[in-house]
């Protein structure tokens, strides 16, 4: 794969992913682990975290890379 292809939206899709992913991992272990909430509930409230961030995160980054 050539990664100089890509394009901005490419790689602004790509980096919301990987915070996404960080911040839902993050999200569960501090839900499940530090807050004891139930296992299944924690990963739903992560999920949705990781859904939030990375819409979030996907504008700023396709704002930031297209300049």
């Amino acid at each position: 794969m050539d990664l100089e292809s890509w394009t901005p939206v490419d790689n602004a899709r790509r980096l919301a992913t990987l915070i996404a992913v960080g911040a839902a991992m993050f999200s569960l272990m501090a839900l499940w682990l530090g807050a004891a909430w139930h296992p299944l509930l924690a990963l739903l409230a992560a999920a949705l975290t990781g859904v939030l961030v990375w819409a979030a995160s996907f504008r700023l980054l396709r704002y930031m890379l297209r300049r």
